[in-house]
């Protein structure tokens, strides 16, 4: 993917003509709605990443923190760089066919074209994702725009998906240029992405349909009908994103609007549109075709089809409803863990309401059918969700019915991240993604998680405050277990660390020796003195001082200087030298063993053989030599060919190398898979120790061997994010992927 280059007109051409009228009116919204959008997206920055930074391992934190305080001091230039990149955008949009002339018949230097480098690559391919999953809301509205923008250009200029100023990408482009000039890594620049798509990118269609109403408003191709697009929320209001309160009682005003957007995107999935079926079978696993009727403007309909003999329905209003799902709920009590899958949710409510009323036709209130959906999608995401461990997912599964009581009641929840129930959902999940199945059932944590979700099916009623007393409760426990491992942890980490230095350490030394002894012919005096005695000197000095201080190149001077002195030397001058160094060497050699405190007689010996060995030297006698071999073993470069079909720079090697800790994985081995997490990442990946949940060491790695390992299957990445903020997203994706299949 390339990096995407803003090119300059050429100079020496004709201006542009002025856009026309409509176009200008068209620009002037669209600044106006993306530029308060943003301005709403920085006033709540702080909050925002604060809840994001939350939900991260403390090593990850920093990053959220960094992007806070740029966001604070460049926010007056972010703001009017995507101003003047809008602005610029449609000054380009007339002369889009000249510039594609010019570029057709440029000839262009292919030695000067630098490859892109892989943090804009990844920028790049974010960029894209962005672009296509807010696209995918919006792909009729801006075919549309596209034609009326033709009109206006009476087609001397073809718009597409690189020149219209509405496109998605060409909006997140223009804050991204903005972006590049801020100081951070790569990490905290997608973080601050992931803010931008969430709090302005989601509004992308609702801007789009404004920009074809003031095209409509201005006659613009008035008879091309596209249904508009709600805003998620309107600029300049905040209180959609709960940020500003954490109470679950948020109150019914303005509470609706993230309810109002998934509405319209269920409405493709109710087969209201005669009866018509998602496009290529993507429909979600929700039977929507249970015995269940839905009340429209009060004409129940069944399967989107009004029901012919009216009087044979019976009304079910949301009082009725939640008294039936509290009947379920009270069986829900009686069902143990072993009793397997229960049955499809609308199909249970039938059968009781059959029970109770009769057999007949049973009509849902539509915001109450649409609840019902939603919260049966996010749960089928939740027990698909890899990351939790079956048992894990059994439990948090008997919890459909009370959050569905919770969504009945209260439609803040679904946009509302700090709703109690909400975040008990997620911190049960994040402590489940920690749980090993190897402890057994009997575990503590498992049995609080056991524990939080039998008070809520055995006391929950509608009083959503029992959320917030679990959570708080499950909090302190949870927290309390963290404190604990990461103490532990935290010696593991120390000690691992100890070793990896000091086998870093003695590396480094032998290599030393290595280079300046392996292959000669050396007095066996030096070879021990070097290798028995200044060895230790050199690997203490490098702990201490490290290889780039003074000492240690002083030291390493002294083995050359001791490998040159007995070499056989024939010229006067060099037996001149040997004379006037061999007191020095002795002497500096004398300090250096007696600061490590080596054994006395030992370095007296040596010393003295040491010296003999000059002398003879120094008469012109031969001295005994032996054939010094070297002390590193040579590397076998097939060994990691044979493990696995990996090149040492795969991109799987690189990932293992840069994770940081508190990453949790998976071990599969056999039927019972293990689950660790990375409590050192020493030298980027040259050694990765994993600690269980208690803190104590269980697993070592490279990050090649983890890359191997992640390659075969036989290790996966378990993802920690917020659960319910994942399979919200997830859902909304595949509703979106639903209306686009069948507008197209």
């Amino acid at each position: 993917m390339a990096k995407v280059t803003q090119l300059k007109p050429v100079a020496g051409k004709a201006a542009v003509n002025s856009l026309p009228r409509p176009i200008e009116k068209v620009r002037d919204r669209y600044l106006s709605v993306a530029s308060s959008y943003l301005e709403d997206m920085l006033d709540g920055a702080d909050d925002r990443l604060y809840d994001l930074a939350e939900k991260e391992t403390d090593s990850e934190r920093e990053r959220y923190f960094d992007a806070m305080r740029e966001l604070r001091v460049q926010r007056a230039g972010l703001t009017a760089g995507l101003k003047q990149a809008i602005q610029h955008q449609f000054a380009c949009l007339g002369q889009g066919q000249e510039q594609a002339e010019s570029l057709e018949n440029a000839k262009f230097d292919l030695d000067s074209l630098a490859l892109v480098n892989e943090e804009e690559l990844e920028t790049s391919v974010a960029l894209d994702n962005m672009a296509r999953r807010a696209r995918n809301g919006c792909a009729e509205q801006l075919k549309v725009l596209c034609h009326r923008l033709e009109y206006l250009f009476e087609s001397k200029a073809e718009i597409t998906e690189r020149n219209n100023p509405l496109e998605p990408r060409q909006l997140v482009d223009a804050f991204n240029q903005g972006l590049e000039k801020l100081s951070l890594d790569i990490k905290a620049r997608l973080i601050i992405l992931k803010l931008f798509e969430r709090e302005v990118m989601a509004e992308t269609g609702f801007m789009v349909s404004e920009a074809n109403k003031v095209l409509v408003d201005a006659g613009v191709l008035p008879d091309m009908k596209t249904a508009p697009i709600a805003p998620v929320r309107k600029p300049g209001n905040r209180s959609l994103s709960g940020g500003q309160s954490s109470s679950s009682g948020a109150g019914a005003g303005g509470n609706d609007q993230m309810f109002g957007l998934l509405q319209e995107l269920l409405v493709t999935m109710r087969g209201m549109q005669g009866g018509v079926a998602p496009a290529n079978g993507a429909a979600p696993a929700v039977d929507m075709n249970a015995a269940m009727a839905v009340m429209q403007n009060g004409v129940p309909y069944l399967n989107g089809a009004p029901v012919a003999n009216a009087a044979s329905v019976h009304q079910v209003s949301s009082d009725d409803l939640m008294g039936v799902l509290n009947r379920l709920q009270r069986v829900e009590r009686s069902l143990s863990e072993k009793d397997g899958e229960r049955a499809n949710l609308k199909e249970d409510l039938s059968e009781l309401l059959d029970s109770e009323h009769g057999e007949a036709i049973h009509a849902l209130d539509q915001a109450d059918d649409d609840v019902i959906n939603l919260v049966s999608l996010l749960f089928d995401f939740i027990l698909d969700d890899e990351g939790l461990p079956s048992e894990i997912k059994a439990l948090i599964g008997r919890l459909q019915i009370p959050l569905l009581k919770v969504a009945i009641t209260d439609k803040t929840f679904f946009s509302n991240d700090n709703h109690e129930a909400r975040l008990l959902l997620n911190m049960l999940a994040r402590a489940g993604n920690q749980w090993d199945p190897q402890q057994g059932i009997q575990d503590d944590l498992y049995q609080r998680i056991n524990h939080a979700v039998h008070r809520i099916i055995d006391d929950f009623e509608d009083d959503a405050s029992l959320f917030a007393t679990l959570l708080d409760e499950f909090q302190g426990f949870f927290d309390s277990q963290r404190s604990r491992s990461e103490r532990v942890e935290q010696r593991v980490r120390e000690a691992e660390e100890g070793k990896a230095r000091a086998e870093q350490a003695r590396q480094e030394v032998v290599a030393v020796l290595d280079k300046r002894m392996a292959g000669r012919q050396l007095p066996d005096v030096v070879v021990r003195l070097l290798r028995q005695g200044w060895q230790q000197v050199l690997y203490l000095t490098w702990l201490r001082e490290g290889a780039d201080s003074e000492a240690w190149q002083q030291q390493v001077k002294v083995v050359d200087g001791v490998v040159w002195s007995v070499l056989p030397h024939r010229d006067q001058g060099a037996l001149e030298k040997l004379k006037a160094l061999s007191p020095k060497l002795l002497k500096t050699l004398h300090n250096g063993l007696g600061q490590i405190s080596y054994d006395d007689a030992e370095a007296k010996q040596l010393l003295t053989k040491f010296r003999d060995v000059h002398q003879q030297l120094l008469k012109g006698l031969e001295t005994e030599r032996v054939a010094v071999q070297p002390e590193m073993p040579a590397a076998e470069p097939q060994q990691q060919e044979q493990s696995a079909a990996l090149p040492e720079n795969h991109f799987l090697v690189k990932k293992a190398g840069q994770l940081s800790p508190g990453q949790w994985i998976e071990i599969v081995e056999g039927d019972e898979p293990r689950r660790a997490k990375l409590a050192a990442n020493i030298r980027g990946g040259v050694k990765m120790v994993f600690t269980n949940r208690r803190g104590i060491k269980v697993e070592e790695f490279t990050a090649y061997t983890l890359a191997v390992a992640l390659h075969e299957g036989t290790v996966k990445l378990i993802e920690e994010g917020a659960l319910f903020d994942r399979a919200l997203e997830a859902v909304i994706g595949d509703l979106r992927r639903m209306q686009a299949n069948v507008q197209h």
